[in-house]
């Protein structure tokens, strides 16, 4: 046998501490259980969420609908404004165009006036019957077709050569000036109206430049002081009857 038996414990020795920890120092454990309270879905939630989703789409359906209405009616809109803006423009030009012409009408028909103004009256009763009969025989006065008129200016100024010689002598020719160029206008407008080179105002331009130096223009015509006598006048009238005989006969 190997040595001395074991010694047997003594329970005191270890059951007393054992029984003294398990008394005065273990608690029974506690076990605590947390628990989460889940609420139940309202009733009727879900189908409040689509019908509210729906009035939505129809809503924005609407608006864009409304708009494409708006649109589309602005656009109708513009081209009405565009359509009675290109009315507006024609009747505009067409009014301008009449209003010209009427103003140019009433100019030549102040100037043709104002020419039969300037010319002598025609006796009444018998001396007008008198005064028709032309006499006959030589001299210009009596032979219209001795003289050189092949354009409208000189068969004018033939006609003044072969009538009376009491024309009058213009005091103020300066009042048929605008009359004056608006018929030399118009003419030679009508005369250049094939030319494409040049625009209206340019025409107008040179129309003004030739006009300054025309015969049709009364400033360059034979006139006469307010103040010069009876004598002074008739002296300026066979000046220029003189001339007017030369250039004829002449064909110059």
């Amino acid at each position: 046998m190997l040595g001395n038996p074991a010694k047997p414990l003594d329970s005191s020795s270890y059951l007393q501490p054992l029984r003294t920890f398990s008394t005065t120092s273990i608690k029974p454990q506690q076990t605590y259980l947390e628990t989460t309270t889940i609420m139940p879905p309202k009733r009727g939630g879900g189908e409040g969420s689509k019908k509210a989703q729906g009035q939505a789409r129809k809503a924005d359906a609407a608006a864009q609908k409304q708009a494409q209405k708006d649109r589309e009616a602005e656009s109708a809109e513009s081209k009405k404004w565009d359509q009675g803006s290109k009315s507006n423009s024609k009747a505009e030009a067409a009014a301008a165009k009449k209003e010209e012409a009427a103003r140019k009408k009433a100019e030549k028909d102040a100037l043709l006036r104002e020419e039969e103004a300037s010319q002598p009256s025609k006796p009444k009763g018998a001396g007008a019957k008198k005064a028709e009969k032309k006499p006959r025989g030589g001299g210009i006065d009596g032979a219209l077709g001795s003289l050189n008129a092949t354009g409208i200016d000189n068969a004018l100024d033939a006609m003044s050569l072969t009538g009376s010689n009491n024309d009058k002598i213009d005091r103020h020719p300066e009042r048929r000036v605008k009359a004056a160029y608006a018929a030399f206008e118009e003419r030679r407008l009508e005369e250049m109206k094939d030319d494409k080179g040049l625009r209206r105002q340019q025409k107008i331009d040179q129309i003004r430049k030739e006009f300054d130096k025309h015969p049709d223009n009364p400033l360059n015509q034979v006139s006469a002081s307010y103040n010069m006598s009876k004598e002074e006048i008739a002296a300026i009238k066979e000046s220029e009857r003189e001339k007017k005989e030369k250039r004829l006969v002449g064909g110059s």
